[in-house]
């Protein structure tokens, strides 16, 4: 067995379905979505080892998709679905970043074989795994989900303060909304409510990391927040 994700993104149901099927019987795990926007939020939350995007979904297009995911998981690599004889949209996606493309009609073999050179080639998400990260007064390992004062003290954060601080580390300098640290930390949507969950977590965040990590994390009223790393 593979034991890759791999998102299925296409709004013809049978021919999801199909893809769905013929990738589960060939080991993989997958995830599907009708939509691009739902596509997106797949993205966002779940690990995904390859995207197979059709290029023509409501929502969000696969090109559309393309240009976000080269900004938010450009590790993560994809391979466009276009229609018979549409070299425009083929020389499109690759220049917006796709690894690879397949033309409908395809063969199952087809398919399969693109997929799998594709894995080969592609280092998959970067993920933040076995990177550490330093702060103002210590560091954080996510790969063994700890982090350390200077001094060596371990400073105790829970799951979703740790996720969040991970999150703000490897997002420095821009801004981050509300309803994306909703949904790539706490994996829901934003609604009435929800968005003091992120206060409260930070609050206790600050009060863990020190006064000097504390002072990078910048609250931008009724936007968002911002990890300034040269604060």
């Amino acid at each position: 067995m593979n034991e890759r994700c791999i998102l299925v993104a296409e709004d013809d149901a049978p021919i999801r379905q199909a893809l769905a099927d013929t990738l589960t019987g060939a080991g993989y795990s997958v995830l599907t979505a009708e939509d691009g926007r739902r596509a997106l939020e797949l993205l966002l939350t779940r690990e995904v080892d390859l995207a197979l995007l059709d290029v023509n979904m409501p929502q969000l297009t696969g090109f559309q998709l393309l240009r976000i995911m080269e900004r938010e998981c450009p590790g993560i690599p994809s391979i466009i679905l276009t229609a018979h004889g549409e070299e425009n949209e083929r020389v499109k996606g690759l220049e917006l970043g796709a690894d690879d493309y397949v033309v409908k009609p395809f063969s199952i073999a087809e398919l399969l074989a693109r997929i799998a050179a594709v894995l080969r080639r592609s280092p998959g998400r970067q993920r933040a795994a076995g990177v550490v990260r330093s702060f103002p007064g210590g560091v954080l390992d996510p790969a063994t989900r700890s982090t350390t004062a200077s001094d060596g003290r371990a400073i105790s954060l829970s799951e979703k303060e740790f996720d969040l601080f991970r999150y703000l580390l490897t997002h420095p300098n821009r801004l981050i909304t509300q309803e994306e640290l909703l949904l790539r930390v706490w994996g829901i949507s934003s609604g009435p409510g929800k968005t003091r969950t992120i206060p409260v977590t930070l609050t206790r965040l600050k009060e863990k990391i020190g006064p000097a990590a504390a002072a990078c994390i910048e609250n931008i009223r009724g936007r968002g927040y911002k990890w300034n790393e040269h604060a």
